[in-house]
């Protein structure tokens, strides 16, 4: 009897381990999909778990969840254990709240603000991207999709060789200060930048020449951005690189049946934007917020 007991108390043992360690994606999970269970009838609830109810078809839905992944025909045993996981579940995300971990732990809050990102998302009634909007978005956007057929640039090159993540992270955020707080290109690159071979000429280079010098994907990057630009810092072989455009040479833009996947990813980017952006307006409408006299206005 005492080792039946043994077993059943370290089964429940692991398996309150396992939920416990994913208990910032079951917290995530019910902050993006709220469930109204305390507004559950007794009718519409197959348990209640202190103030809040478990609803039948979530029930159902982990029920069937559960012998999805079973040969053997279905028994009552399996359809208390999802009853079992679901009634567990929700103490740990009561505890969870009870103990404060949205206000004091940084992951469970960026897990729980991300599936919140994912909801009001998800919320967005716009209608279906239809072939007109992505032929009227292609025809609007050419210059977008016209990579440059000779390009001049200059480069500020960052080695990841001897540093330590800490340190390559700071090294770039240096050079970011610096041509956001006007420097030019050429300064920068003169104090903070490290040497790299071969040397860029100063001239306008075929695409297919610049490869030799950035490799393929900085290239591809650098024929889509307009003279003048500088790029973010890009993943290089050996380290990063910022990419300056001193000047480029438009070619031919790309077929609109070669671009068609490309553009409908943009443009549901764009919609999931701007859904985003009118749930977070909502969100502050009908919030209070005060700021202190000293925070940015």
């Amino acid at each position: 009897m005492q080792s039946t007991q043994n077993s059943r108390y370290e089964k429940r043992a692991k398996r309150g381990l396992l939920l416990g360690a994913v208990l910032g994606l079951v917290i995530a999970a019910i902050a993006a999909a709220p469930r109204q269970q305390s507004a559950l009838s007794t009718d519409g609830a197959i348990a209640r778990v202190n103030q809040s109810h478990i609803d039948r078809t979530e029930f159902a839905s982990a029920y069937q969840a559960l012998i999805s992944d079973k040969n053997k025909a279905p028994t009552e045993a399996d359809k208390k254990m999802a009853l079992d996981r679901l009634i567990e579940e929700e103490l740990l995300v009561q505890r969870g709240l009870e103990i404060g971990l949205l206000d004091g732990d940084n992951s469970v809050r960026k897990a729980v603000a991300s599936a919140v990102i994912q909801f009001a998302i998800a919320q967005n009634p716009a209608p279906p991207i239809s072939e007109a909007d992505l032929t009227t978005y292609y025809q609007d956007n050419l210059a977008r999709f016209t990579p440059a057929s000779r390009l001049h640039i200059e480069r500020i090159y960052v080695s990841a060789a001897g540093k330590s993540a800490a340190q390559l992270a700071a090294k770039l955020d240096d050079i970011r200060n610096a041509l956001r707080g006007g420097d030019s290109f050429a300064e920068v690159a003169a104090r903070l930048g490290e040497p790299i071979l071969p040397d860029l000429p100063k001239t306008l280079l075929p695409r297919a020449k610049m490869i030799d010098y950035l490799g393929p994907e900085l290239t591809e990057a650098a024929s889509y951005l307009a003279a003048g630009s500088i790029s973010d810092a890009l993943k290089s072989r050996n380290g990063y690189q910022f990419i300056y455009v001193v000047a480029n040479q438009p070619g031919q833009p790309r077929p609109f049946a070669e671009l068609r996947p490309q553009i409908a990813k943009v443009m549901q980017r764009q919609r999931d934007d701007r859904a985003l952006r009118d749930y977070i307006n909502w969100l502050r409408a009908r919030a209070d917020i005060n700021l202190a006299t000293d925070a940015p206005q």
